[in-house]
């Protein structure tokens, strides 16, 4: 039978052998259609309790020590008036916790474009991402059965986290998941006041969330969810006490990597002792995790010369951006990872997949290793009008290393420059000469007079950097059975 269809205002009519039919579609049914239906609750094949290992996996974590830099996000509602993320709650009033909550029914990342961020990740030589699946405030960047209070109940309506983890694993890149088991939403809509915004307390028994769970099964439940529900996830980052979902998440996925609640990862610090097993700095851009307008900045060499002292003393450097509301990361941002980027590019041989060598620094240059073969690598400054061969270097330095012993099979040469270096070596160590001959960015010469600024009546002079440290790299050395002054 041959039927016809005519659309109408009010839906289509139908034609056919048997007569007419008008069938009505509705739009609070077009509507009701489109909604997300309700995430299915994880399914886990937990270990028994004795058969679990509470601790990390070795090989794993010599794959997180190897990868060297990872990039943290913070990112929520709270971005659409640029506050810090969940700790304005803390010690607010019932009227501005709602407000701070109230955010959730306009945030609306329209520009969200994981692929674009996980691009921009890859160029700037990042290996592993840590995304805030939810903060202390409880937000959910993920569809989670356990709560109401999620990103697929905003307008935008989509779960980010699983858009953005497939973005980062296209590129290559290894994902983490930042969980916080301290949850302020879940204080608030009980009435469970903790001690504190950071506190997670487990043994509360107040009911939440539409399964109606007490605090311990309504985490447990979450880090089920995380585990099971978005592919292979490397990594787990609990920022807070967080022993019973540890223990459950190694009983979920034997080997995923802890990283905050099972090594150390201090906050905007650089500890000042080498220690030869996994930890983690996290440092951010600017001062705040989340979004800022007109943040105070770190310049890009600043960043960089973290890395190379977080890497020579044997840690990996957790590098944050906060994204803007829309859904882009700042421009701010955007061009630090660019300039990280281009310092990867020349250089990061020398801090990807090295341990610490038998010292961390001599003086202001810092040291790596490659256990492997015997490389050792020298980062360091140049020096602006050094001299050297004809025509004279823009920049370069003579480097006098103790620490370091060469063979009869040893080279000697500038990452990502075509030569070897002159050296030579005596009693008094090993003297290696460093010109950047490589023609890499315009930038001002600085001017000794000055200390960088421009003289009154002087022409601008430009010359080839950037102003960056290099990386000397010396094949097939030795430790020196010298005494070289240890850091301080």
């Amino acid at each position: 039978m041959r039927f016809t269809r005519f659309k109408t205002r009010f839906g289509y009519l139908v034609l056919g052998g048997l007569g007419l039919s008008l069938v009505l579609c509705y739009a609070g049914c077009a509507k009701t259609a489109q909604k997300e239906s309700p995430p299915e609750k994880a399914v886990a094949t937990l270990l028994p309790e004795d058969k679990v290992r509470l601790s990390n996996d070795p090989q794993k974590t010599e794959v997180f020590r190897d990868a060297g830099l990872g990039l943290f996000i913070h990112w929520g509602p709270n971005s659409q008036m640029g506050t810090e993320i969940s700790w304005p709650l803390y010690n607010a009033s019932d009227d501005y916790i709602k407000k701070y909550y109230d955010l959730a029914d306009t945030f609306n990342p329209v520009d969200f474009k994981p692929a674009e961020w996980a691009r921009s990740a890859k160029l700037a030589g990042i290996e592993y991402v840590v995304f805030t699946a939810k903060h202390h405030d409880g937000f959910c960047m993920f569809d989670t059965a356990y709560s109401d209070f999620k990103i697929t109940k905003t307008p935008y309506g989509k779960d980010i986290l699983a858009m953005l983890v497939e973005a980062f694993r296209k590129e290559g890149l290894l994902v983490g998941i930042y969980y916080s088991p301290g949850d302020f939403r879940y204080q608030f809509e009980t009435g469970h006041r903790f001690s504190h915004l950071y506190e997670a307390n487990f043994a509360s028994p107040e009911l939440f969330g539409p399964l109606k769970k007490n605090f311990v099964d309504y985490e447990r439940g979450q880090v089920e969810e995380l585990l099971t529900r978005y592919g292979d996830i490397f990594m787990l980052w609990f920022d807070g006490k967080c022993e019973p979902l540890k223990k459950h998440a190694w009983r979920v996925k034997q080997d995923i990597f802890i990283g905050r609640g099972e090594i150390p990862t201090p906050e905007q610090e650089i500890p000042g002792k080498p220690a030869d097993h996994a930890w983690e700095s996290c440092l951010t851009t600017s001062i705040q995790w989340a979004y800022q307008p007109n943040p105070d900045i770190r310049t890009s060499k600043e960043i960089i010369e973290n890395l190379i002292t977080i890497r020579a003393r044997g840690g990996n450097m957790l590098l944050n951006v906060g994204p803007r509301p829309e859904g882009r990361i700042a421009d701010p941002d955007v061009d630090r990872l660019r300039d990280l980027g281009l310092w990867m590019m020349l250089y990061g041989e020398a801090v990807r997949g090295t341990r610490p060598w038998v010292v961390t620094n001599e003086g202001d240059v810092w040291l790596t290793q490659r256990r492997s073969d015997g490389t050792v690598y020298a980062m360091a400054d140049l020096e602006y009008g050094f001299g050297g061969p004809k025509p004279p270097a823009p920049s370069g330095r003579l480097l006098t290393l103790k620490s370091v012993k060469t063979t009869p099979q040893t080279k000697i040469s500038v990452l990502s420059q075509a030569g070897e270096c002159e050296w030579k070596e005596d009693a008094q160590g090993l003297h290696i000469t460093v010109y950047r001959k490589q023609t890499v960015q315009l930038i001002r010469k600085p001017s000794k007079k000055t200390g960088g600024e421009k003289a009154a009546g002087d022409a601008i002079q430009i010359t080839w950097g950037p102003d960056w440290p290099v990386a000397i790299k010396m094949a097939n050395v030795l430790p020196a059975k010298q005494d070289v002054p240890k850091e301080k």
